[in-house]
């Protein structure tokens, strides 16, 4: 089952300066692995690599290229680059889509004369579709080597491929392999080093290299003249066969695919986080016992909060992200290998199609409501960049699992007296909101901002498999690596940077006297006198029309470290020890805060306005992190800090506006 498109007119991209390109030209020849999505490109990449894999640095790349150094049989060293899966290389379509980065790195190795061979991997039993991409690399000025894979398949099916007549017709070496043939590795390099050393010998090469004859074979016909019975077909492919029609009867249904699939997605998200609770409380522990000693160590000073609350709470905010990112991963991967991701994408796809979005974002989506960061690590699976772009920006919307604390300090504050029904619709009121603002968001950058006319959903459902547990562990892997490095090392400098604020003191000018100021905790004379109360008490006339005070502005300062932290903060200002643990005490004392009039600081309509400001604003370091590392530019964090707080402003200032109109607070 697929849909695709037939390519508009072949367009060479011009190259610049963003573009990926393989730089140091004379330097190590190039393997570059090419193919359409799911034919087993990267299963035939780690055979080759090993674990030798990383990432490759071009510039202006929004998607991860992996490549490894590999030793050729007789020859030199040689980069092997695993590219995007591809349908088309002469589509006329977006530089930045999988397509044109492949079109484009394919076009700059050969720009700047770097030896380069292109390895296209084969599904054989999607041979025909395979053999279009494959006219389309003919006509590129470069050796190409042609793998079939998923041979065994193909044979147990009682179907044989004519190899040598594919060789005749194509002007190229063809290889049917396994990737979990440990004899491919050495097969397949030395085909490669063949070629490149006809390349570079010429006419004294051992191999000298023939003319490429004009590639005007028909796919269709050349695929069926290649295809041949071998024998009769093996039980247990025509059971595989079989099985793979009943679940997709089932999973593909029209009503009940859907349910399905939402229902799975929901129940494998909550085992996901259920598992990796117990690991983060761990995490948890370990740093809350090692800053207890450093706290007994130093004493509860400057020196001692610096470590703990800056340093070591940072560090910990980036580890306890990690097994949620890894776990998952793992799940991505599943979903992904299993050939079940697909037939998800397939299902939404039209829903989402209605504001801009494709089926492949509501797996993000929906992992934007447990937590952001791998939410937008997972954007991966988008394969049109405005698309995945647009997904990136609006998954801050989603209600995710660390709004859930100030949630429920704001309703059990200000409408416990409702009782519990009033509380639970609020509640589930929030989450609702999320997503619709989040879909309506998307809907509004796509006709805007992200505009573009998007990719249709090309899918070839792959046959269900089971999948390969070295590759799984390589990518998660991976992923904790790439968190670590590109996302940990921004939130430790913004945790740091927070800490500055809410513990260094401003200028005297700018501090006002606490009241009972002997008699308060050192930690709540020094949070007064800190940068962020001078800041807290400097926004007050913006922040007054919503119904904030300069405490719930140092609230909102020092949880964007977190959304969680805003509990702990506001609990430091009212001199509440423990306040995450232990909320009640802060409730009481943010209902019993009064005016030198008497009248309630805070009212039921103020925590409404918190309430609709927090749903919307990005109040999280770590998310504005991970939207840095995929999109490599701080352009796109600025923008999603802009227009989310803008967002929540107004419409906390419609609530609480809204509601003095009425009469309400």
């Amino acid at each position: 089952m697929s849909h695709c498109a037939e390519p508009t007119a072949p367009k060479q991209p011009a190259l610049a300066a963003r573009d990926a390109t393989p730089e140091r030209a004379g330097a190590s020849p190039i393997i570059a692995l090419i193919g359409r999505p799911n034919v087993g490109k990267t299963s035939l990449y780690n055979r080759l690599t090993g674990s030798e894999a990383h990432v490759g640095n071009y510039p202006g790349v929004t998607v991860d290229l992996l490549e490894a150094d590999v030793q050729l049989p007789g020859g030199p060293r040689a980069t092997v680059t695993d590219l995007p899966g591809v349908y088309s290389v002469d589509l006329s379509a977006d530089p930045d889509t999988d397509e044109g980065i492949a079109r484009t790195f394919i076009a700059s190795a050969l720009h700047n004369g770097r030896p380069l061979v292109l390895l296209q991997v084969i599904d054989a039993n999607q041979l025909a579709l395979s053999l279009r991409l494959t006219r389309e690399l003919s006509a590129r000025p470069a050796p190409l080597l042609l793998v079939l894979t998923q041979f065994d398949v193909l044979r147990g099916e009682g179907r044989d491929l004519d190899v040598a007549l594919l060789e005749r017709e194509l002007d190229a070496p063809v290889l049917a392999v396994s990737s979990r043939d440990p004899k491919t590795r050495d097969r397949v390099l030395r085909a490669a080093a063949r070629l490149l050393d006809a390349r570079s010998g010429g006419a004294k090469s051992r191999h000298p290299p023939r003319p490429r004859r004009p590639a005007h074979y028909d796919p269709e016909d050349l695929a069926r003249r290649a295809q041949r019975n071998s024998a009769r077909p093996d039980d247990l492919q025509r059971r595989r066969r079989e099985r793979t029609a009943r679940l997709d009867a089932i999973l593909l249904h029209p009503a009940l695919g859907p349910i399905i699939f939402l229902l799975l997605m929901t129940s494998l998200f909550a085992a996901v986080f259920t598992v990796a609770d117990p690991l983060k409380d761990a995490l948890d522990f370990g740093r809350t016992w090692l800053g207890a000693r450093l706290d007994r160590l130093l004493g509860q000073g400057l020196i001692s909060s610096f470590l703990v609350d800056g340093v070591l709470n940072g560090a910990g905010t980036v580890l306890t992200f990690l097994p949620q990112i890894v776990l998952l991963t793992i799940a991505m991967e599943l979903l992904e290998a299993t050939g079940y991701l697909a037939r998800g994408a397939f299902l939404v796809d039209r829903l989402l199609r209605s504001v801009g979005l494709g089926g492949r974002a509501f797996v993000p989506m929906l992992t934007g409501h447990a937590c952001a960061v791998p939410a937008i690590a997972s954007t991966r699976v988008i394969r049109d960049p405005k698309e995945r772009l647009t997904a990136i920006l609006v998954i801050p919307l989603m209600t995710c699992s660390a709004r859930i604390p100030t949630y429920s300090l704001l309703i059990g504050t200000f409408f416990a007296a409702r009782g519990a029904f009033i509380q639970a619709a609020i509640f589930v009121g929030l989450y609702a909101f999320g997503a619709i603002s989040g879909l309506f968001a998307a809907a509004v950058l796509r006709r805007s901002i992200t505009r573009g006319k998007g990719l249709p959903l090309v899918l070839e459902m792959p046959a269900y498999r089971a999948p390969e547990a070295r590759r799984v562990w390589r990518v998660s892997l991976r992923a904790a690596q790439r968190f670590l490095i590109d996302v940990g090392t921004l939130i430790l400098v913004a945790s740091i940077v927070l800490w500055g604020l809410l513990n260094i003191p401003a200028p005297a000018r700018f501090q006002r006297p606490l009241t009972a100021a002997a008699t308060a905790p050192m930690q709540v004379q020094r949070m007064n006198r800190s940068v962020a109360a001078a800041v807290g008490r400097a926004l007050e006339p913006v922040t007054r029309p919503v119904g904030f005070d300069w405490r719930i502005n140092v609230g909102l300062i020092g949880s964007f470290g977190a959304r969680e932290l805003m509990v702990s903060t506001m609990g430091v200002i009212f001199g509440i020890e423990d306040a995450d643990k232990d909320a009640t005490p802060l409730k009481k004392q943010i209902r019993d805060a009064k005016r030198p009039d008497g009248r309630p600081v805070y009212t039921a309509l103020s925590g409404a306005s918190l309430l609709a400001f927090f749903v919307l604003a990005c109040q999280c370091t770590s998310t504005v992190a991970a939207i840095r590392r995929e999109t490599r530019t701080y352009r796109w964090p600025v923008f999603v800090l802009i227009y989310t707080y803008v967002a929540a402003y107004l419409l906390a200032l419609l609530v609480y506006q809204g509601g003095r109109l009425l009469g309400l607070g």
